[in-house]
């Protein structure tokens, strides 16, 4: 017994590159969680809101004051003239949301507009959810009692019953109305449709897929190394270039196969259990491209892993764990809004992230292809960095080891 102990530990001793994986791999990814998530209870995220309103209906002034009470949001008050001149600077991010109310004066309830909550499609469901229960009940509290205390013109002696009536049917219809409405916006301008929650997970979990290629990639070239076939294949005077194409090229079909796969899952088979089905805003040739894009980085990583490993186990736990670590950072696991500032800014290192970021951005806040340019370079300059890394790795171990 204590013999096979003594052998296990040192089986053990020789793959000390997992021994190392298994315990730092969970100990980052704890950090890196407990960081992202150290905010999660601050849904207000530092929100900068403008207020739009009259500056006559004096609960505007009620609602900005109750507001800046607010931990961690920031609120300015625009005049209800300037509400488009607001829209551009929602636009141009300058404000998160803006609340506006389109009541010029404290009026009978029956003739009360609902307050306006505008912002970006991309905009968080979450802060908005949060931001539209704290104006309600704001609004609330300041609202009714106006209902309470106006005087109607009633004879006296018919106000027990008449002046009730008035008061409970108002109270009734105010209630069983919308209060707050929502409106989004894209970058254009225009009015678009509520996003739904499946337009912000599909992204993120198709991302994760693809990136996941590493796994079936690096069993073949690993395979490859203890069978000896690369020996045959360099006797047939194949190059380290065309060899490498010659892999990446199934494996790319087999991602763009799993970017379609997940698409279509998303658009006919969500809606069969009941969940809102996905819709790809815009032309499709953008996605196409994005996914080239995210394909190309994701094999790049995936050849240099396979390259570096020297078993298969060795691989799928360095690039497993590598893919893990990218999409706790890149927003995949956590949201990156949900995040501190500092982890926001060093979310920015993951491929992932500037994959979800101009996946969000073509779908939610409808850009145009140029508009998400500086996300597609990223992933293209990573892609050529990493495969021209893994091309000279494996050129120089073709070389030095068969040569």
């Amino acid at each position: 017994m204590i013999a096979a102990i003594i052998k296990e530990f040192h089986l053990l001793s020789r793959d000390l590159h997992g021994i190392a994986v298994l315990f730092l791999m969970p100990m980052i990814f704890m950090l890196i969680m407990s960081v992202a998530l150290s905010q999660s209870d601050d849904v207000n995220q530092n929100s900068k809101i403008a207020l739009v309103g009259d500056a006559s209906n004096p609960i505007n002034l009620l609602l900005i004051d109750e507001l800046k009470n607010q931990n961690n949001l920031h609120v300015d008050s625009i005049e209800l003239i300037d509400q488009d001149a607001a829209k551009v600077q929602l636009i141009q991010n300058h404000y998160d949301i803006l609340v506006i109310n389109p009541n010029t004066t404290i009026t009978d309830l029956t003739h009360d507009e609902p307050l306006q909550l505008v912002s970006l499609a991309g905009t968080d469901a979450l802060r908005l959810l949060n931001l539209e229960a704290i104006l309600q009940k704001i609004y609330l509290q300041y609202r009714l009692p106006y209902l309470l205390t106006q005087q109607n013109s009633v004879p006296e002696h018919q106000y027990n019953t008449t002046q009730n009536m008035i008061l409970e049917q108002q109270l009734a219809n105010f209630l069983t109305t919308n209060i707050i409405v929502e409106e989004f916006l894209n970058t254009n301008g225009l009015v678009v449709v509520k996003p739904s929650s499946v337009q912000q997970s599909v992204p993120a979990w198709l991302i994760f897929g693809m990136f996941f290629i590493m796994i079936p990639l690096s069993n073949v070239m690993t395979c490859e190394k203890q069978t000896n076939t690369i020996i045959r294949l360099k006797l047939a005077k194949a190059s380290a270039t065309r060899l490498l194409f010659a892999k990446l090229i199934p494996y790319f079909i087999i991602n763009q196969l799993q970017f379609l796969g997940m698409i279509l899952l998303g658009i006919y088979v969500l809606p069969l259990v009941g969940i809102a089905g996905f819709v790809l805003q815009g032309p499709y040739w953008f996605y196409m491209m994005l996914s080239i894009a995210i394909s190309l980085s994701a094999l790049g990583y995936a050849l240099l892993v396979s390259v570096l490993a020297k078993s298969a186990e060795h691989a799928v736990v360095l690039g497993g764990g590598g893919n893990i670590l990218m999409a706790a950072l890149g927003g995949i696991m956590v949201p990156s809004y949900m995040m501190p500032e500092t982890m926001q800014t060093i979310s920015l290192i993951s491929p992932m992230s500037w994959a979800l970021t101009g996946f969000h951005n073509l779908l939610l806040n409808q850009y145009n292809f140029t508009q998400i340019l500086p996300q597609w370079l990223s992933l293209i300059c990573f892609a050529c960095i990493f495969l021209s890394l893994a091309s000279a790795i494996y050129y120089r171990q073709l070389n030095k080891r068969y040569i």
